[in-house]
């Protein structure tokens, strides 16, 4: 065994990826063996403290408790007036930290004022909304330890293969509760900055937002290492256009982006632009058609990772146009690049997320920030090659985000624990370079399709994991194939929503009288 010293470790982020990053680091001992599925915890443990840092105000990520209240539905007009909205240090900022608090305590923090733009610049709400259901089989939307309930696999349920965002959502809290993790998760805390002292610990600076009195508390903890997990369907990205920070001057309450779409009324007899090609998009416009006066969709490219959204949006309900060339302030009017131009009652972005790291600027670093960004200075978007005690997890993209999320885990507690050793850095950086030339320098370098998923992402990181832990994907893996099936379902769904055979009332989730 090859021992880091790692003791203690801090989570950033109670999502899906901080959640699994602590249920193994729970389920890890100190010979490096893994207790992982089997219900018992080891006698002797590898890490002996484990704190989860959640700035909402209940752990599950975007699929957690989730209420009616959205983000603001763009950045503040003082952001837009910077023409720099499309960089995340400016639409998400990096916070000063206040005198005083290297010497401060979680039980003697710095205390500020309540500041609710630095609130709401943490873009810290959900982006589901109340009929929103999940885009990959039930089956896969669980990490393998979890139960896979037969319930979800009624053919029956009009939405079959997938999940409500509700028992995605009961998924989580069941998890919680039933392994015991709420104890180890601090709700309503910011990381705001994080750097390796010459002690050689991690000194994480945290800001409390106390909900009694809605002041700050700041305060500085130390770890051994960790694990930063935040997500990046956080910080929602908005393409830099001419015109569009002036145009939501005059027209302020026309603009949206899909993080804070929420009610389908607001849409009805009025003439919508949705911009984008994603999956949200396809999300969106199938409950825009049936009730908008009309639709036209402006985008960029293709969808390379769902494949049926490039005729779903080519349907003769929509306008399919290329993509904005400017906003005219003075008409009203977006011009098209291909000539045309026209005035909108409603305008959503559905232009995807940043990856974004601003507590970790030293160490975690984007190419071509935007939203086809990449994280560079990663092993298998997991270990910072510059200091292995630093890991990420959920940076991959996959239909199997839920294994790829559990493999990371697995690697960083089989490598923190010594049960296991990485290669040197020099060929963790041979490694990054070639998969850029096989990839390239984007977002792609991220993403896996769930047939690749397996052998390229889970297994490499699997060879990492602790001793006697069993690969996530030994049961899944040969049921992939599913995910297919899943594929050609959710594009059926899209054209029986669109053409009103299947109603809001049919894709959300039945409420028993």
């Amino acid at each position: 065994m090859v021992s880091l010293n790692v003791n203690s470790i801090g989570i950033i982020g109670g999502g899906p990826g901080g959640l699994a990053s602590l249920y193994e680091f729970l389920n890890t001992a100190k010979d490096g063996t893994s207790t992982v599925g089997t219900g018992t915890r080891p006698t002797e443990p590898a890490f002996t403290k484990l704190v989860v840092f959640e700035q909402k105000d209940a752990a599950g990520g975007i699929w957690g408790r989730n209420g009616k209240d959205a983000d603001l539905a763009v950045p503040p007009q003082s952001v837009l007036d910077t023409q720099k909205y499309g960089d995340p240090f400016v639409v998400k900022p990096t916070n000063a930290l206040p005198d005083g608090i290297e010497s401060s305590s979680r039980d003697n923090p710095v205390v500020t004022g309540k500041d609710t733009l630095q609130n709401e610049l943490e873009w810290k709400r959900s982006g589901v909304y109340p009929f929103l259901f999940t885009n990959i089989p039930a089956r896969f939307t669980r990490f393998s330890y979890q139960p896979d309930e037969e319930k979800y696999h009624d053919k029956s349920r009009a939405i079959y293969p997938f999940l409500y965002h509700q028992e995605l959502e009961q998924r989580f809290s069941d998890f919680i509760e039933r392994e015991q993790l709420a104890q180890y998760i601090r709700t309503n805390t910011t990381v705001e900055n994080i750097l390796k002292n010459s002690q050689g610990k991690w000194v994480v600076s945290a800001r409390y937002k106390n909900p009694e009195s809605g002041s700050n508390e700041w305060y500085q903890e130390e770890f051994d290492a960790l694990v930063v997990a935040n997500g990046h369907y956080t910080v929602p990205y908005i393409p830099e256009l001419p015109g569009l920070a002036e145009y939501n001057a005059k027209n302020p309450d026309v603009l949206v982006h899909a993080k804070s779409f929420r009610d389908i009324e607001d849409y009805r007899d009025k003439d919508v632009l949705i911009v984008g090609g994603s999956i949200s998009t396809a999300n969106i416009v199938q409950y825009i058609i049936p009730v908008a006066k009309s639709v036209t969709n402006a985008k960029r490219g293709k969808s390379l990772v769902f494949e049926f959204i490039n005729d779903a949006l080519v349907v003769p309900e929509i306008d399919a146009k290329g993509t904005i060339d400017h906003f005219d302030t003075e008409s009203g009017e977006v011009h098209f690049s291909d000539g045309t131009h026209k005035k909108f009652d409603k305008i959503i972005f559905t232009t995807g997320y940043h990856y974004h790291y601003p507590f970790a600027t030293e160490y975690l670093q984007l190419v071509n920030p935007g939203n086809l960004s990449r994280v560079k200075g990663l092993y298998y978007d997991t270990f910072y090659q510059n200091d292995p005690t630093l890991g990420t997890v959920g940076i991959a993209v996959s239909h199997l985000n839920f294994h790829t999320i559990e493999a990371s885990a697995a690697a960083l507690a089989g490598v923190w624990s010594g049960a296991k050793e990485l290669p040197t850095q020099q060929e963790q950086e041979l490694w990054e370079k070639g998969f850029v030339k096989a990839k390239g320098d984007s977002i792609f370098f991220h993403f896996y399709s769930h047939h690749d998923a397996g052998d390229q992402f889970v297994d490499k990181l699997y060879a990492y994991a602790p001793k006697e832990r069993y690969n996530p994907l030994k049961v899944e893996g040969p049921l992939v194939g599913e995910v297919d099936e899943g594929l050609e379902k959710l594009a059926e769904l899209y054209y029986l929503i669109k053409d009103q055979k299947l109603t809001i009332k049919d894709t959300s989730l039945p409420v028993e009288a």
